[in-house]
């Protein structure tokens, strides 16, 4: 979005607010959907943060574009919901724990949230145009040839783009392998176990 355009949320131009809205709405609940494992609860989320949004428009600082913000926002309040139900139920469980039983599973999602925020950061490290594409692939899931079409750019390109993307992350993520190895045997064992 333009500098204009968000000149003109923070001056208070509704509709212009609304049409951004309707635009990154249901991207927005998808996004939350993948932390939460909840629409009804991603939605609440995405709600809050737009109402946020248009209640401190005229102190916003945004750098990146909105969407990038918007994105970011939501991620944040994901977080820390999470964090608060881990919260609520570890002092609930206080009590009747045995010593050594496992903590909520709420706790392995925040680890695997931290991770998805550590990749997060790396992402916004790529150049703008194949951090643009990868973001188009992954959050919003559009096929290789969609996101041609919108960008204006040929098939060819696009897969060089996700190639180069991927390896910088594989690259850059390599010290977080074994986290990311430790939660996922950790998510088997629950699973297993509670069969």
């Amino acid at each position: 979005m333009s500098i204009p355009r968000l000149h003109s949320i923070q001056n208070g131009d509704e509709q212009v607010f609304e049409k951004l809205f309707r635009d990154q709405y249901p991207v927005l609940c998808g996004y939350a959907r993948k932390y939460l494992d909840d629409m009804d609860q991603a939605e609440e989320i995405v709600q809050e943060m737009f109402f946020n949004f248009w209640q401190k428009r005229k102190k916003l600082e945004i750098n990146t574009s909105i969407e990038a913000y918007l994105f970011r926002s939501v991620r944040n309040a994901c977080l820390n919901y999470l964090k608060h139900l881990k919260i609520r139920e570890e002092h609930r469980l206080t009590a009747s724990r045995e010593p050594g039983e496992r903590a909520p599973e709420v706790h392995d999602r925040i680890v695997a949230l931290e991770l998805q925020e550590r990749i997060e950061r790396v992402i916004e490290q790529l150049p703008t145009e194949r951090k643009k594409i990868f973001k188009m692939s992954r959050y919003e899931e559009l096929k290789y040839k969609e996101i041609a079409e919108r960008l204006n750019l040929s098939v060819k390109t696009v897969e060089v783009q996700m190639s180069k993307a991927l390896k910088y992350l594989r690259i850059h993520l390599s010290d977080y392998l074994s986290l990311l190895i430790i939660l996922i045997l950790e998510l088997l064992i629950n699973i297993l176990g509670g069969e």
